[in-house]
């Protein structure tokens, strides 16, 4: 089965549930990872025909979900699931916070790298496969032990959501603005330097 065709089915069961309420951290957190895999395919669909502008525009897009995801995940989700989870569900979840600390490596080498660098192209899909196992990997083996635990699903799907809203609607600062220039092939501007910190 494919994993479009997976999710589907996932999204389908999930709907089904009259009784899920839209702002369960599951639920919540199923739709990020179908935003982030429909973000991967656009990619992989553009990604031989795009300039570098766009093409590091995608990439970009793809990080961007995935940073969100994760800090969410870290500040909000790991933590209340570890709390619930005992045994060996705990050491899936573990090694689920490795899987996505690995993923933040290759987000960061991404945004490092010039669209039009040789390996820039694999490196992104690299990051796509990777996601994509590890979502996989959580949605067949976190979520349903999460769903018949005693985790409050809806609180902490709130807080993700408050979470999320933060992280998405905060100012961009001028780093992030050189590295998306620097990503998509623009020229960086030499900045004059700063008075030096004494530490």
């Amino acid at each position: 089965m494919t994993l479009a065709r997976k999710k589907a089915a996932h999204a389908k069961r999930d709907a089904d549930k009259s009784d899920v309420n839209p702002h369960d951290a599951v639920v919540l957190l199923t739709a990020d990872h179908n935003e982030i895999d429909k973000l991967a395919r656009e990619f992989e669909r553009h990604r031989k025909t795009a300039d570098h502008v766009e093409k590091g525009k995608l990439a970009l897009r793809l990080c961007h979900a995935l940073t969100v995801h994760g800090r969410i995940k870290k500040e909000v989700f790991y933590p209340a699931a570890e709390a619930v989870l005992e045994g060996d569900d705990n050491e899936r979840l573990g090694k689920t916070r490795v899987e996505q600390d690995e993923l933040r490596h290759l987000i960061a080498k991404i945004e490092n790298m010039p669209s039009e660098h040789p390996s820039f192209d694999s490196a992104v899909m690299l990051l796509a496969e990777r996601a994509n196992r590890h979502m996989m990997k959580e949605e067949d083996e976190i979520f349903p032990r999460l769903r018949h635990s005693r985790l409050d699903l809806v609180g902490t799907g709130e807080r993700m959501a408050a979470r999320k809203a933060e992280l998405t609607t905060a100012p961009i600062g001028r780093r992030l603005i050189r590295q998306a220039r620097k990503v998509m092939g623009g020229a960086v501007k030499p900045q004059p330097p700063g008075p030096r910190s004494v530490e």
